[in-house]
Order: structure tokens, then C-alpha cells, then sequence
């Protein structure tokens, strides 16, 4: 009898997401068509709002965003404003405007979709984060 072959399963944990902070003067609905003219996507508002408890208030608070979900590559794109009512969605990063984040991005190189973003005339500045430095996904897709 031969010798037992011996196989390890191992998952991969979620893929993680890609966060870019993006700094602009645009209201959401301009920089929404902005995006999705240099990008080909068709972010929409979405519609329901996330909840996110704010420590300093000791409450909940509402913040609306935009979603596209690419059917066929099964990228999800979000563009949530920063400062909301008057509340501040990551309060360490009060220069942010809005953060664009993708979800299983398979249809843009990081590289090459940086560019992009930078390229649009209107947006000042746009930076990059480590997705494990936010829990936003969690809430957007709870």
C-alpha cells in the first residue's frame, strides 16, 4: 500500500479593500458624475443610510453614500462624504473630503485608478490607506 497523501485546506480571509481619501470642492453630485465619466461606472445615492456610533457624542449617527456594484467583475465601488451633518465620519482625518473605497476590485489596477482620480480637474489631492486602518466596509455592508 502506498504512502497517505496528506492535504491542508487552507481560505483566504475576505480580499480586502482598497480606500483612497480624496480631497475637493465639489458637492457629492458633481464628484459622483465625475467618477463615473472618467472610470465607467454608474455610482447612484443609495438607498438607505448606515448608522455609525459616535464615541464623543455617545450616539448614533446617519451617513449617506453612493454604490455601484459591478455585476460581471463583482467590484463594489462606494463614495461616502466625510463631514455629514455637521459629523465627521473619521474625525482623525478631518483634510478628507470623501473616501472612494472598492470592494474585491478587479477591474482597476491601484496604480492606474490613482492616476485617474488625480487627473480630474476639481480634486486637489487624493491619498491612499491601508484598508485595515478602517471598519467602514463593516458598516456598508451590514
Amino acid at each position: 500500500m502506498g504512502k497517505v497523501k496528506k492535504y491542508e485546506l487552507t481560505l483566504d480571509d475576505e480580499p480586502p479593500f482598497e480606500v483612497y481619501g480624496i480631497s475637493t470642492a465639489f458637492p457629492d453630485y458633481r464628484l459622483t458624475w465625475e467618477l463615473n465619466q472618467m472610470l465607467g461606472i454608474h455610482l447612484e445615492r443609495a438607498h438607505q443610510r448606515f448608522e455609525l456610533y459616535m464615541p464623543k457624542l455617545k450616539s448614533k449617527h446617519a451617513f449617506s453614500y453612493f454604490l455601484y456594484e459591478d455585476a460581471e467583475l463583482l467590484t463594489r465601488f462606494y463614495l461616502i462624504k466625510n463631514k455629514q451633518e455637521q459629523q465627521l465620519l473619521q474625525a482623525d482625518r478631518p483634510m478628507i473630503d470623501y473616501f472612494f473605497v472598492l470592494k474585491e476590485n478587479f477591474s482597476h489596477e491601484p496604480d492606474v485608478l490613482l492616476e485617474q482620480l488625480r487627473k480630474i480637474n476639481g480634486i486637489v489631492a487624493v491619498f491612499t490607506f491601508d484598508s485595515e486602518e478602517f471598519d467602514i466596509i463593516d458598516y456598508l455592508t451590514s
